[in-house]
């Protein structure tokens, strides 16, 4: 589990196309300090597992469905990517609960400069358009980060000054892909919901035909 609050930025040092996924490795004094084989590491908000360290150099095992569902697929050497380490017990949860576990890409249709804040605007596919709320959380590129304004199929967000020079976020521009991750408690709500709205149908249904 992680919390969304990135502790620091890496860039891509090699991808290796294995077995139908990746193998991908960042250079980065801070991850490979404090990882061994077998942690989790969020690359980007997606939840990867070290396979080996040599270095500085930490290296990856990507599988098709984490490339399927996430930005890595146009990851190049030199990108740069946000790192943070798993929550450890007793840690202090700074953002909000993040699992790691990519729901869908979005582009950004805009990043613009209001005075010393960024407001983006992220579009996604309008399925997901439940899962989002106004100041809620989400996790876009593994950066916890309220919700100012929601749209049909898109959220607005301003990027405070902290949070913008210290991850990739600085990066983005209209075009850009990002990895999303919706907030997981809402998600739980919105199926408990769901669930309940068809289990509900089901019962008029039979008290309709006569079977209850």
């Amino acid at each position: 589990m992680f919390t969304g609050l990135i502790e620091a930025t890496a860039s891509i040092e090699e991808i290796k196309r294995d077995r139908g996924g990746l193998e991908i490795s960042i250079e980065s004094d801070f991850v490979s300090q404090n990882v061994s084989a077998g942690d989790s590491v969020a690359i980007d908000g997606a939840c990867l597992t070290v396979k080996r360290v040599e270095g500085s150099r930490v290296w990856f095992d990507v599988s098709k469905e984490s490339t399927d569902r996430t930005i890595i697929n146009y990851y190049q050497k030199g990108t740069e990517v946000n790192c943070e380490l798993a929550l450890r017990q007793g840690g202090r949860l700074g953002g909000h609960i993040v699992l790691g576990h990519i729901d869908t890409t979005g582009t950004i249709l805009y990043a613009l400069r209001e005075r010393e804040y960024t407001r983006i605007r992220v579009e996604f596919e309008r399925l997901f358009s439940p899962l989002v709320v106004e100041k809620g959380s989400i996790a876009i590129n593994g950066v916890s980060l309220t919700i100012n304004e929601v749209g049909v199929n898109f959220v607005d967000i301003m990027i405070i000054p902290h949070t913008f020079e210290k991850t990739n976020l600085r990066l983005l521009k209209a075009g850009s892909r990002v990895n999303i991750e919706f907030d997981i408690i809402g998600k739980y709500v919105y199926r408990m919901m769901s669930q309940s709205s068809l289990r509900d149908d089901r019962l008029k249904r039979l008290i309709e035909e006569g079977e209850v």
